[in-house]
């Protein structure tokens, strides 16, 4: 029988890379689904307060009067999750419903400052909550 030929092998292979070109913090300019934490913050008083709960985010301003233990309350939980607070208070099933009425969007993460809330009243003087 016959050998079979010799193949042929180039010298140099051209190899495509999938990540040639790319920067390396491609994935900042990727655009995050849901709410950051930098936004959640700019939401922190009493007439405009976005809460993060189990990973979702609430726009609660309008349920800030209605409250049964008052719209204060839920300012220490202003710019941070809020996950814990709402856990340890032990809200009935019925709260939990109340809230899907208030949710915005899923949060996509990030960190709180960790400062203060400040309790801001239209028309009355901004006073410091401390948590």
């Amino acid at each position: 029988s016959k050998p079979w030929p010799k193949r042929q092998t180039q010298t140099r292979a051209h190899v495509v890379d999938p990540t040639a070109g790319m920067a390396e913090d491609t994935a900042s300019e990727i655009p995050v689904k849901g709410i950051k934490m930098d936004e959640v913050e700019k939401h922190s008083s009493i007439d405009d307060l976005w809460l993060v709960i189990d990973g979702k985010v609430y726009d609660v301003t309008p349920f800030m009067d209605d409250h049964p233990g008052g719209g204060e309350i839920m300012l220490s939980a202003a710019g941070k999750d809020g996950t814990q607070d709402f856990e340890d208070v032990g809200h009935s099933p019925h709260a939990r419903t109340l809230l899907q009425k208030y949710y915005l969007d899923e949060f996509a993460g990030g960190v709180g400052s960790g400062g203060v809330a400040m309790a801001k009243k239209s028309g009355g003087g901004g006073r410091s909550l401390m948590a």
